[in-house]
């Protein structure tokens, strides 16, 4: 292979900064060594599998050292992204490649360096995003059909976000259909589905543009199937992370809000508030979880945005609506109100859900106020029962939820 650095002296570099940062030089520069003849082995050396096996050593020893990992980030990026770029056929030293990577990218254990050393792993984070075309390599590894290149990319991808989140979503954002690999990758195999989401999730917080794109690329039918194939509330953390990637995207866009109400519709949301009464439902921590995250997208929806802009109250306006027509209320009133299995937590977002669904909407008052709730013969006027909520709760949140209701109601 014609790499590009040549034979530069990779010691007296290792050793420079080395000594730098770390007290004991001995240690330090023993480890540098070994990095530096691994990397001259998987540079210069003939035999494929002598390269491999430099590799699967650079790996391990990485893994253990922070000395290791600061001598790799200053002398080994450029040669490991080399790898990435020109060693496609060879699948075995790629994935090699990219777990080094990933090792040399993750923060070790804390009780293993000095206060006063360099965090290798951010210094090595920073290093690699600048150097030019590591992004648009890593994406473009995405469409290899090997299993663990694609896996360990993601990887690198999440761990590089956690440490320079926005030059990594600039150069995504750069790169011409970086987002719509990421988007085709949720149908992949589940680990790697589980990966992306993640990715997605992180990539999303902030970033409205990359938002914007990842709606465009139906997001919102990918989440839902996702969520129902995992079993709606009743699934496990990956519920928790497809609701969390939904809200993202409709926190801050209202026109997120209304491709969303205008194409898939409310019902697959509502679907995960559905409860069945009388059953004696084990809510576990993770359920909760789940439930809370769906009745914040119904909180985010029934806000819609600042008041002080009449496109936001329109849509605020259409989703109360919407979401009226579909029968939440009966889905809110049995979370909040019925359910004796409920958390508290969950049981105060319901509440307020019901408050900000009935606020100024007279269609929604007239619902609540005609519901009952119960079981015969013991059924009352749910208006009544959020009442009793107020003069006999014992917990704070929950009388702030059910007044809430209340003001709503008489606003």
């Amino acid at each position: 292979m014609d790499f590009k650095l040549g034979r530069i002296n990779l010691n007296a570099v290792a050793q420079g900064v080395g000594g730098l940062v770390f007290g004991n030089e001995q240690s330090s520069s023993s480890e540098d060594s070994y990095v530096e003849k691994y990397l001259d082995c998987i540079s210069n050396g003939v035999l494929a599998e002598d390269r491999r096996a430099a590799m699967a050593e650079l790996q391990s020893l990485v893994a253990e050292s922070h000395s290791a990992q600061l001598a790799l980030g200053a002398m080994g990026l450029p040669v490991l992204l080399s790898v990435l770029k020109e060693e496609r056929d060879d699948v075995e030293l790629i994935r090699g490649s990219l777990e080094t990577l990933v090792s040399a990218l993750t923060t070790l254990d804390a009780s293993q360096r000095q206060n006063n050393e360099v965090q290798p792993a951010s210094m090595n984070s920073d290093l690699f995003s600048r150097e030019p075309e590591s992004i648009s390599v890593l994406l473009s590894l995405l469409s290899e059909d090997d299993f663990y290149v694609r896996y360990y990319t993601l990887q690198l991808l999440t761990v590089l976000l956690t440490h320079s989140p926005n030059r990594l979503q600039e150069a995504i954002l750069s790169i011409p259909q970086g987002i719509t690999r990421l988007m085709d990758m949720l149908m992949d195999r589940e680990v790697i589905r589980n990966e992306v989401l993640l990715l997605l999730t992180h990539v999303t917080r902030e970033a409205e543009e990359i938002q914007k794109i990842v709606v465009f690329e139906g997001a919102f039918e990918k989440i839902f199937s996702i969520i129902k194939e995992e079993g709606n509330s009743e699934g496990g953390v990956v519920v928790q992370d497809c609701l969390e990637l939904l809200n993202n995207l409709i926190r801050k866009i209202v026109s997120n809000q209304i491709l969303l109400r205008e194409t898939i519709g409310f019902e697959p949301l509502i679907s995960i508030l559905k409860l069945h009464r009388g059953s004696a439902y084990n809510f576990t921590q993770q359920k909760t979880v789940n439930l809370l995250s769906a009745l914040e997208t119904v909180e985010l929806l029934l806000k819609g945005g600042s008041d002080i802009d009449p496109a936001k109250d329109a849509n605020k306006l259409y989703n109360q609506n919407i979401l009226g027509q579909k029968k939440i209320m009966d889905h809110l009133l049995m979370l909040g109100v019925e359910s004796q299995w409920a958390s508290l937590s969950a049981r105060c977002a319901a509440l307020r859900c019901i408050g900000n669904l009935i606020f100024l909407n007279p269609q929604n008052l007239d619902i609540l106020a005609n519901k009952l709730v119960g079981e015969e013969p013991h059924v009352e006027p749910a208006l009544n029962s959020i009442l009793r909520i107020i003069l006999r709760t014992s917990t704070v949140p929950e009388f702030v939820a059910a007044d809430h209701v209340f003001k709503c109601f008489c606003e």
